[in-house]
């Protein structure tokens, strides 16, 4: 699996990656909405390439996912869930609107 974008895209790549070869309903494996379920397996292997500064998702273990039914945004997350690899290129971010530019730059000063 390999995402190509901002935190969002990364997250959803990431989660994917989890829960393709998960057991039960996705439902079951995110925090809040759901029981928060173990994964039983490993994630499919995950390559993380970020196009916006900020977020971090290319080094964190868990995915950040809207879950607009209930109206609130929840975690799945897992060790194993780390990138297998990232590849960080600032140049990917020399075409990113100013607005993305910013806010996803006051992004890494927050965290």
């Amino acid at each position: 699996m390999v995402s190509l974008g901002g935190g969002a895209v990364i997250d959803a790549g990431k989660a994917i990656a989890a829960l393709v070869p998960a057991a039960g309903p996705v439902i079951d494996y995110l925090e809040v909405v759901g029981t928060g379920r173990q994964l039983e397996a490993s994630p499919l292997p995950f390559v993380a390439i970020p196009t916006t500064a900020g977020t971090g998702a290319e080094v964190t273990k868990n995915a950040v996912i809207n879950v607009p039914e209930q109206q609130r945004k929840v975690s799945l997350r897992d060790d194993r869930m780390l990138p297998d690899t990232a590849i960080v290129d600032p140049a990917l971010t020399d075409n990113a609107p100013r607005s993305i530019t910013l806010s996803s730059g006051l992004d890494a000063l927050t965290r």
